[in-house]
């Protein structure tokens, strides 16, 4: 499949450029251009680039394009002399602040300084001689770049940084297959995107383009744990940022509301928010009442706890049910977590906007900061002791009901294997498929192993894959100091932050802007400076949270154990969407780029309509694949 540049007529706001300029244009070239042509500006762009719209964000410095409409305090620019900056996403420093900032790091020459303001952002400096991005630990606010001769082109969304580069849009097979088959394995592909030719700058990572128009990436901010941190040291720090974060978002003097599904993460900033807003704070649960996920019971008992929180139960339907209005999926910037789930996202957001909702606190991110991976017990066998590595896996295997000395020996092997022999073990499962449904006990590794989805794969793509498992496995992928659940973490983390990116622009319809204060950079820190395994406790579901809000929430909020279970929508959605979802596998542009064999994946389907268990996170992502490339038709 091969597609021609464009920019789309309608796509979400982004900022895009090329570094170095382009050489101007001989200036009877641009002597007949419309003012709103891009032949106008007098500099030799791609064809199609700047787009229709596109503004300069700096009068004086050409490289960095943006187009709207933006939220307000989405976009913020600065510049001082001979030097100009902008950050996306929720910047909480206010102008004085960047630019005086801006003038130290020109001054020091220390760059990283500019990542330690409030919130969640990327932040883009340009000078005369070179261009710097940093983007925000979680990932939430991405930059991907894409190399070409004598320049760089970049922007915010994939298919802007193509265009910008003037490189045709096509997909890129082995990201789109990884994606799928093992989204968790994250040195399986490194910087690659879902473009082909096109680079992804992810969670805490740098980038710097020098006057000659070479790229260079590193990790500014690893997120290596202090092993000698306690837990009472992190809680504070955790309490600090996390109420902090709330309470810039309370500031913004927008009108606030909350989800509030009763779990731990997204209650616990409903109380937060609720000490700080002078009026009742709206809060929002849904609820299907024809495959109940077990969250309605406990928001409403939790509600009660706070008179300031008003609760707003959004019910669902048949029309809500996964793999509704599979038909009405829009293109989006990458494959969509969320587009098999749109009928009940668009419930949310329209019952959110009716409250007259415009910024919307959501708890994603406290999953992959607060509770450790099962690999965490591997951990715990090298650093925590026997006595404490033998007490959790009993305890660990009594919830899970599985045989303690099975979980110790999974650990402990796990503790002798290194990434790259992780790869090479993926490579032998790709050449081999099982047609095993993948365990409990298999999650105790680097990353779980494909199970029955492998055999979706066509032999050529699984070929291709575990050629490139076996490349990484050579090339390194150890970061010192990262145990087995630290990596699991930052992998998950990262997984959170695109999830609530794409919320983020689905919401832009609605009018609402959802934040996920959890993201932030302040509270990754806080999180991540603990180890993975001395954030476990058997006994306690997210023992850091608890300390750290112990007083501030309530103690029956922060001592649920369980939460929502959103699979039997799934199952019943599957049945009664059958035929939709066969439609969109019927043609699939999947398998017109030799990714997968959509006989095996209709197999699968069969199976999940006979209520036998199958791999359906698997088969929602493929959907989601799928949908993406038919967007970019």
């Amino acid at each position: 499949m091969t597609l021609l540049t464009r920019l789309p007529a309608q796509c979400a706001p982004y900022v895009a450029g090329t570094f170095p300029v382009p050489a101007p244009v001989p200036e009877s070239a641009d002597a007949h251009a419309a003012p709103n042509d891009p032949r106008h500006f007098p500099a030799d762009f791609p064809a199609g680039f700047p787009a229709h719209g596109m503004s300069r964000i700096w009068p004086g410095l050409s490289s960095l394009w943006s187009r709207g409409p933006w939220r307000s305090g989405e976009l913020r620019v600065v510049s001082c002399q001979g030097a100009g900056l902008v950050t996306m996403g929720q910047c909480f420093a206010d102008d004085r602040q960047l630019r005086a900032g801006l003038v130290q790091a020109v001054e020091s020459d220390r760059w990283e300084a500019l990542t330690r303001w409030p919130g969640s952002y990327l932040v883009v400096v340009a000078r005369d001689d070179e261009l710097l991005a940093f983007t925000d630990l979680a990932g939430q606010f991405p930059l991907y770049y894409c190399p070409v001769p004598g320049r760089v082109g970049f922007g915010s969304q994939p298919a802007v940084a193509a265009a910008a580069a003037g490189i045709p849009v096509r997909p890129d097979r082995a990201t789109l297959a990884a994606q799928i088959l093992c989204p968790s394995a994250g040195p399986l592909l490194g910087e690659r995107s879902v473009l082909d030719g096109v680079h992804r700058l992810g969670g805490g990572q740098a980038l710097r383009i020098d006057a000659a128009g070479h790229p260079e990436t590193w990790t500014y901010e690893p997120l290596i744990p202090d092993r000698h941190a306690s837990l009472a040291d992190s809680a504070e720090a955790l309490r600090t940022a996390l109420t902090a974060a709330v309470g810039a978002r309370v500031d913004l003097g927008e009108r606030l509301t909350a989800d509030f599904s009763g779990g731990l993460d997204s209650t616990s900033l409903a109380f937060l928010a609720a000490h700080r807003t002078p009026a009742p704070l709206p809060v929002f649960v849904y609820h299907h009442p024809d495959a109940p996920s077990g969250d309605l019971e406990y928001a409403q008992r939790f509600a009660r706890l706070d008179g300031r929180l008003e609760l707003t139960v959004l019910p669902g339907s048949r029309k809500t049910l996964t793999y509704h209005g599979l038909d009405q999926v829009r293109g989006a910037g990458e494959p969509e977590a969320a587009a098999v789930h749109g009928a009940r996202l668009r419930l949310r957001l329209a019952g959110i906007a009716a409250g007259g909702s415009t910024v919307h606190l959501g708890g994603e991110g406290g999953d992959a900061l607060l509770v450790p991976a099962a690999g965490h017990l591997a951990d715990l066998a090298r650093q925590g002791g026997p006595r404490t590595f033998l007490r959790h896996c009993r305890e660990v295997a009594r919830a899970r009901r599985e045989a303690p000395t099975a979980v110790a020996a999974r650990a402990l092997r796990l503790s002798r294997t290194s990434p790259a022999e992780a790869l090479e073990r993926l490579a032998d499962r790709l050449e081999r498929p099982s047609e095993s449904i993948p365990q409990w006990l298999d999650t105790i590794a680097w990353w779980p192993d494909p199970g029955s989805e492998a055999g979706w794969l066509t032999g050529a793509m699984r070929g291709e894959l575990a050629g490139l498992a076996r490349s990484r496995a050579r090339t390194g992928t150890v970061t010192p100091g990262l145990g087995v659940g630290d990596r699991t973490a930052l992998t998950e983390l990262r997984i959170a932050a695109t999830v609530q990116h794409q919320l983020s622009e689905t919401a832009r319809g609605f009018a609402v802007w959802p934040q996920a204060p959890f993201l932030d950079n302040d509270v990754v820190r806080a999180c991540t400076g603990l180890p993975s395994y001395r954030r476990a406790d058997p006994r306690t579901v997210k023992p850091l949270l608890g300390a750290a809000l112990a007083g501030l929430v309530p103690e029956p909020v922060l001592t649920r154990r369980g939460k929502g279970n959103y699979t039997a929508e799934d199952y019943q959605g599957a049945r009664l969407h059958a035929q939709e979802i066969r439609s969109v596998l019927t043609g699939s542009r999947l398998a017109d780029l030799g990714i997968i064999d959509p006989r095996a994946v209709v197999g699968s389907l069969d199976r999940v309509l006979m209520g036998i268990r199958a791999p359906l996170a698997a088969l929602n992502r493929l959907l989601s694949a799928e949908l993406w490339l038919r967007g970019l038709d």
